[in-house]
């Protein structure tokens, strides 16, 4: 069974959002993703923050502001602009995610194949038509208008996880405002993820 969640577009924007957007585009170094179980070696392996807060379930939906995404929408379009995925990483499904959550007979080679790989090539493709990107500057992450949940099945998610499709981040470049589409994205322990961006 396929539960259905319809509602406006949500958009992402405002002072706030953008100073963080500014703060995010400013970065030309990798972007990881960030693990809630990682530990800080300088405090002997502890997590970093005096309780120990257990990560959100695999299949929570996000809730409340989206600034972190529209954040993480800048390094793709940095990514584009430089033809380099590996800045985009943040905003790809995790690999450790869909290991969790894929009912696949070998999960990591078909994360890979299926959302990787295609990640890679299409910031490639896009990379030759669009070097400009990374002058971007983001306006707004606008989240699709249809949040599905998936029903868990062979061959399949495992866990009810949701996906949204068609959300799209507004953008600036030289006074020309553009949209970028992003085909599907699934949501994994409270986030929004890539898993097919065109």
């Amino acid at each position: 069974m396929i539960q259905r969640v319809r509602g406006p577009r949500r958009s992402v924007a405002g002072s706030a959002g953008l100073a963080l957007l500014a703060m995010a585009l400013g970065c030309r170094a990798s972007h990881k993703h960030a693990d809630p179980a990682e530990t800080d070696p300088s405090d002997g392996g502890s997590t970093g923050s005096a309780v120990d807060a257990a990560p959100p379930p695999d299949e929570a939906i996000p809730q409340g502001p989206v600034e972190e995404i529209a954040a993480r929408a800048g390094h793709l379009l940095e990514a584009i602009g430089r033809g380099d995925a590996q800045l985009a990483t943040d905003i790809l499904f995790p690999r450790d995610g869909w290991l969790a959550t894929r009912d696949a007979p070998d999960p990591g080679k078909e994360w890979s194949r299926r959302v990787e790989t295609p990640f890679r090539r299409t910031i490639r493709a896009l990379s030759r038509r669009h070097a400009d990107f990374d002058r971007a500057q983001v306006v707004s992450f606008e989240l699709g208008r249809s949040m599905v949940q998936q029903s868990p099945r062979r061959h399949g998610w495992r866990k009810p996880l949701w996906t949204v499709h068609e959300s799209r981040i507004t953008f600036v470049i030289d006074g020309r405002t553009r949209t970028l589409p992003i085909r599907e994205m699934t949501a994994w322990r409270g986030a929004w993820y890539v898993t097919r961006l065109r």
